[in-house]
Order: structure tokens, then C-alpha cells, then sequence
């Protein structure tokens, strides 16, 4: 596969000796293990999360530089596999939909909090990296597993990046190093210690978990997905252990629209609306308890969190088939 030139970013080592420090660097971590990592400078500030450039940049590096075409039946039948909803009656409108979605999926590892010192790293990668049929992305998927989520994987190139956003007032784009790409780099350790402790502190400082109590540990055998998960058109969801974790792909979505967003946890049902938008109103597969269902808005992305009744897998997000 080609890999094409990068516009606006530069080798951390393009920086001239000396001069004033301007836009941050990231990480680009390609899918196999024999191309080395890159950290690279993306050479513009972003202060804004309304006008986040780098966002655009990385969408249109996953738009040009896959070769690769959606496989549609793969993509389709993926879908009614995960999801247990029979997509032969969907309208082709809808269909084509689905497939010219946004191009990049963020995935949020360590959310803002006063214990994170407000810093949040999201992973960016091809949101349709098994229609395309693309390989593993092993360092990355390591990387997360280190955290605590447990049969994480990526496949494709992806980006890492860190942010500052104290939910209020400001955010803004920050460092994110090669120093920063070791499972034992300060960020994976707190965010891995989060995880461990859920139901320590304010659940609502905590709703970015969703993973095992136990620290993964890396090993080829958790480069599976452990349990079901899918995917629709307007959302992904996951579950590990007792927690399922549902993320939305709406779009344009900033800090301050907060307001405009509207969860309702019932014992076996969720509805999310935004900005008037029904995003779901679905009965769940299960029960769930719903006092300590949590849900954020972190770097554009809306994730919700909640907590089974029982222990046990399910086979889909919702109860009906």
C-alpha cells in the first residue's frame, strides 16, 4: 500500500535549533511492525476544538492514502452479524450512507479529569479498517491493551494525540511523543490505574471506563476481540466484563453542546438525544443498573457507559434481533 507525504507536519527534528515552538507533535504509527513509528510536528496551533484543523488533517490522510475500497458485503454482513438486524429491507440511501461515513474513527483512551490534569490521548484510525481488509496495527492495539482495555485492537495506521480540556473553557492540542509510546509511560500507568479503581472517587471523573478491573496484559492471544461487539451507522458499541460501552458518530460536535445533549438511562433501556436528534430509544439486551451509567463528551466524541446487572456476555446491544 502506498503511504503518501504527510502536508502540514514535519519530522520532530525539522525544527530548526532555536526557534520559537510552534503546533505540537503526534504520533504515526503504521500498521506493520517493519515500517518505524514517526513523531512528527503538525506545524499550525490548535486552540480551538471548533476549528481543530488537525481533526480534517488526519481524515484526509486516511481518505487518500488507503487504497483499498469498502468491501461491501464484508462491511454488510459484519454488520448483521454484530448487530443482529437483518439489513436486506435498509434502503440504498441508507446503505450508501454508511458506507461514505467519516473516514476516521477517534477512540478515546484517557479522558480529561482532575487526576489526568484535564490531558486526554485519542487514538485516530480508518473506521472501516475490516471492510478494507487492512492488517493489524499490533503496536497500537499493545499500547491500549497496557491501559486496561482488554482485547482492544486497531488495524491500519493510526495517529496518536494528546489533548488539554479542563471541560469548560479551554482546550487545546499538546505534545504527544515517542517517549509517551511506552507501555510504561506515565499516561498508561494513571489511565490503567482509572480503570482499575471505577467504583473509587466520583463516577463521573471515571465514566471513561470500560474494561476488565485487571490490568491487560500483552499477549498474542488477546489481539481477539473477547466478547461480541457492533456496529450501525450511528454508533459502535463494546463490552468487557461488566461494562458495555456505547459511542456515538455524530458529528460536529463541540464541548459547549453539552446542554444539547439529552441521556436517559432506564433499567433495560437508553435513549440519547442530541441537539433534538434521536440518536437511540432502544430497549437493551439486558438489564443494566442504571444509577451508575455515566456518559461524557470528550475531543468531539460521545460515549456512553454503562454497568450490566448480571456478569454475563451479550451476544447484541439490543433485544431485538
Amino acid at each position: 500500500r502506498r503511504r503518501r507525504p504527510l502536508p502540514g507536519a514535519r519530522s520532530q527534528g525539522g525544527r530548526p535549533a532555536g526557534a520559537a515552538a510552534m503546533g505540537f507533535s503526534y504520533m504515526l504509527v503504521p500498521a506493520s511492525p517493519n515500517d518505524p513509528m514517526q513523531e512528527l510536528v503538525y506545524e499550525h496551533d490548535v486552540q480551538d476544538l471548533t476549528e481543530d484543523s488537525f481533526r480534517q488533517f488526519v481524515e484526509q490522510y486516511f481518505v487518500g492514502c488507503n487504497n483499498q475500497e469498502v468491501d461491501k458485503s464484508v462491511l454488510l454482513k459484519q454488520l448483521q452479524e454484530r448487530t443482529g438486524v437483518d439489513l436486506k429491507d435498509q434502503k440504498g440511501a441508507d446503505i450508501d450512507r454508511l458506507l461514505t461515513a467519516t473516514s476516521v474513527e477517534i477512540f478515546p483512551v484517557m479522558l480529561p479529569t482532575k487526576d489526568s490534569n484535564w490531558e486526554a490521548i485519542s487514538v485516530y484510525c480508518d473506521d472501516k479498517g475490516i471492510a478494507k481488509n487492512l492488517e493489524e496495527n499490533p503496536r497500537v492495539s499493545g499500547l491500549v491493551q497496557a491501559c486496561g482495555y482488554a482485547g482492544q485492537t486497531f488495524r491500519g495506521d493510526c495517529f496518536i494525540g494528546r489533548v488539554f480540556d479542563d471541560t469548560e473553557d479551554e482546550w487545546r492540542r499538546m505534545d504527544f511523543t515517542a517517549k509517551d509510546m511506552s507501555t510504561d509511560a506515565p499516561w498508561v500507568v494513571a489511565t490503567r490505574k482509572q480503570r482499575e479503581n471505577r467504583s473509587v472517587g466520583d463516577m463521573s471523573k471515571l465514566a471513561d471506563m470500560a474494561g476488565v478491573k485487571n490490568p491487560a496484559r500483552i499477549d498474542p492471544s488477546m489481539l481477539q476481540d473477547a466478547a461480541p461487539t457492533g456496529e450501525t451507522d450511528q454508533y459502535k458499541w463494546r463490552q468487557a466484563g461488566d461494562e458495555v460501552e456505547v459511542t456515538f458518530k455524530r458529528e460536529g460536535l463541540q464541548k459547549g453542546d453539552k446542554k444539547a445533549v439529552q441521556v436517559t438511562f432506564g433499567k433495560q433501556r437508553l435513549k440519547v438525544l442530541v441537539k433534538g436528534e434521536e440518536l437511540i430509544d432502544a430497549e437493551l439486551f439486558a438489564a443494566t443498573q442504571a444509577d451508575e451509567a455515566t456518559w461524557t463528551l470528550s475531543d468531539g466524541v460521545l460515549q456512553v457507559t454503562m454497568t450490566k446487572a448480571e456478569d454475563e456476555t451479550w451476544p447484541r446491544l439490543l433485544k431485538a434481533a
